[in-house]
């Protein structure tokens, strides 16, 4: 230890051991920083990586030795053999490749002792090639057990290093790693050199120097620094680039795609911001809007939804420039936002803050390709008046914009516990139906229909019932007009369309099944397919399904609805018009459209008996169908009376509860077994 230290003290010039320790301190920290990024790469980034890691360690380690040895004064002639001084780089160059793919290629929790070690024996390795090319008057003779202990000191203190750069136990190990690497390179270094001695001889010339010592070593310093440099700059363009890479993901997984506006996630990051800061400021209160563009859907429809994104577009464009400090506005998804203002003291601010945005949605949006006027429903909650916690508000906000949706007249409500209670029961209701179907809730009942004059029925028309695991059986008044304006009567009907005649198959006589076709599944451009497949699928002979249709299936489109019309009666399924009478424009559509059957409404037949106006108005049907040749079948038939007075104006079908209530699939099995007809009769 004491020789160490002498030779370090007296036998070295201490401007030259500086500037070794500055490279050597400054190239140690860029290979342990590219190490640990070899690490969490791949591919040609990782192969580029090794590359420049393994040459800036080759040249700290062979620079720093070179330096080090200009560095030290034997007192008299010397000089450097070029070729073993160039290989002793290539040593220092290649061992650092073997050591960084170490860590790249080799998995298991040792590779850091592999690594180390080959790091420690790359620097021990290029020391004595080095000194192998330090041209003295004499012969170097070598001390074996000091050899093997700086060799030992290099591979210890590397194993060292680079357990720190493998298990990293904060973000500052790296500066540990880099201290262990300087420390072994220096230490192997400086403990080389204490063990050899000179054995001089007047037969070993040493040429004379070119260079001076000192000067020899700037130029070596100056190279190794423009290798620093750029592994330096290597290093900030990578990182800037991963930096702005990670900005970039981050700003894509907090904005919306379309609208560049931030996304619910953004908008749950500031929602627990404003909570933060209202609980630290208790009289601080805060407003959630949600909004929802009334007229997009038409946009989409008329336009096609690029034009709908143009619109979408413009508007995010508006609700972010009219905010102000304190306010935020996000897309939640589709034609819904969301806003957040900080800082109210008054319901008329938050009323005044909601005008402005309407004024921007409200405005005509004039673009290249679509012109357009929207309106816009809002509901808001505050934490004046609704709780402080942001979850809570933004859920109540949403409620009170469903309820603002079914007043066009008013532009905000308020959330309001009683009236938005009804909201929230039907969003629960809709969310529940969305899966009924596939959780067996439905079930299909099935209504008899009986010819007027033997009584016997001829089919049955199918209803459907829901059975809810915690209401119990929903009445189809209740679900059906929300499937409706949800859309999902078209699921919910295909079902229903199925399922009937999957089961009428079955039957071993042939009676009729009547299924209601809403008008949202006439118009679907695949009804037809779906159509045909069922009865593919069933095996349903067409002449048995009769698809019952109301005159709001056709008033809308009356060319697309009487061509899907008429390919239904050329699969041989028959049509019936249901509810006549109820519509505005019935002998019309008698005339245009090729029906079957033509269904009286229930509420003419009920008491027709007593009622004149209703008699009058079932014998003007009943001599309709006769005159166009349509068979007529009256709903709703409870009494005797009733059906005797359909009886004498000659009504050919009649169905009701007189014949008994909506039969289950195995109380109608008892009718179409084999001794159905005449027993049921």
């Amino acid at each position: 230890m004491y020789r160490v230290i002498e030779c370090l003290t007296h036998e070295h010039n201490h401007w030259l051991v500086a500037v070794a320790a500055l490279v050597c301190v400054i190239g140690s920290c860029l290979s342990v920083l590219i190490s640990r990024r070899i690490l969490g790469s791949g591919g040609r980034r990782q192969q580029v990586q090794l590359v420049l890691g393994s040459l800036i360690a080759g040249a700290t380690i062979w620079s720093t030795h070179f330096i080090a040895m200009l560095a030290y004064d034997p007192g008299f002639e010397h000089g450097y053999e070029p070729v073993l001084t160039g290989l002793s780089l290539a040593v220092a160059v290649g061992g650092m490749l073997l050591s960084n793919a170490t860590i790249a290629f080799v998995t298991g929790s040792f590779r850091w002792i592999i690594a180390g070690a080959g790091f420690g024996l790359t620097v021990s390795t290029m020391h004595y090639t080095g000194m192998s090319a330090y041209l003295l008057p004499g012969t170097l003779v070598w001390n074996p057990g000091t050899v093997l202990v700086s060799v030992l000191l290099g591979m210890t203190l590397g194993a060292a290093a680079y357990h720190r750069v493998l298990f990293p136990v904060t973000r500052y190990c790296w500066l540990g790693g880099s201290a262990l690497m300087v420390l072994a390179i220096c230490t192997m270094h400086f403990t080389g050199m204490t063990a050899f001695a000179l054995e001089f001889s007047p037969l070993i010339e040493v040429p004379p120097q070119v260079l001076p010592d000192a000067v020899l070593g700037l130029m070596i310093s100056a190279v190794t620094a423009v290798i620093l440099v750029v592994g330096f700059a290597a290093i900030s363009i990578e990182v800037n680039i991963e930096r702005e890479a990670l900005e970039q993901l981050e700003h894509t997984a907090h904005h919306d795609h379309l609208t560049g506006l931030p996304n619910r996630l953004e908008l749950s990051r500031q929602m627990e911001r404003f909570e933060r800061a209202m609980k630290q400021k208790h009289d601080l209160h805060a407003a959630v809007m949600t909004i929802d563009l009334d007229l997009f859907k038409e946009i989409n429809d008329l336009h096609g939804h690029a034009a709908g994104d143009a619109v979408l577009k413009e508007i995010a464009l508006r609700l972010r420039s009219c905010c102000a400090e304190g306010e935020f506005v996000a897309r939640t998804g589709g034609d819904e936002f969301v806003a957040l203002k900080l800082g109210i003291r008054s319901a008329q601010e938050v009323e005044d803050f909601a005008q402005r945005l309407n004024r921007q949605i409200t405005t005509p949006v004039e673009l290249e390709f679509v012109s357009a006027a929207l309106r816009a429903s809002v509901g808001a909650a505050t934490t004046l008046e609704h709780g402080r916690v942001a979850e809570d508000l933004l859920q109540k906000s949403d409620l009170a914009m469903y309820r603002a949706k079914m007043h066009a007249d008013k532009l905000l409500c308020f959330y309001d516990p009683e009236l938005d209670e009804q909201s929230r029961d039907r969003l629960q209701l809709i969310s529940d139906l969305r899966q009924a179907a596939s959780r067996g809730q439905f079930e299909l009942v099935y209504q008899l229909q009986n010819d007027l004059i033997s009584l016997a029925p001829v089919g049955f028309e199918v209803l459907i019932r829901w059975n809810h695991p915690e209401k119990g059986r929903i009445s189809p008044a209740e679900f059906i007009p929300v499937a409706e304006e949800t859309g999902l009567i078209r699921e919910i009907g295909l079902w229903v369309l199925r399922t009937a005649c999957m089961e009428a198959a079955t039957w071993t006589k042939p009676f009729s099944v009547a299924v209601n076709v809403a008008p949202q599944q006439l118009v679907q451009p695949t009804f037809l397919e779906h159509l045909s497949d069922i009865l593919i699928e069933s095996r349903l002979p067409p002449e048995r399904l009769e698809l019952e249709v109301t005159e709001a299936s056709i008033i809308e489109d009356q060319e697309l609805t009487i061509d899907v019309m008429h390919k239904i009666k050329a699969m041989g399924v028959r049509i019936a018009m249901d509810d006549f009478g109820t519509g505005y424009s019935s002998l019309a559509t008698l005339q245009a459209f090729p029906f079957d059957k033509i269904k009286i409404d229930q509420s003419f037949v009920q008491d027709v008996h007593t009622d004149h106006q209703r008699a009058a108005i079932v014998r003007s049907t009943l001599l309709l169908g006769d005159a166009l040749k349509i068979p007529v079948l009256a709903e709703g038939v409870e009494q005797e009376s009733e059906l005797s007075f359909l009886r004498s104006e000659n009504c050919t079908f009649v169905q009701g509860y007189y014949f008994g209530k909506p039969l289950s699939l195995q109380e109608v099995q008892k009718i179409v077994g084999p001794d159905d007809l005449e027993a049921a009769s």
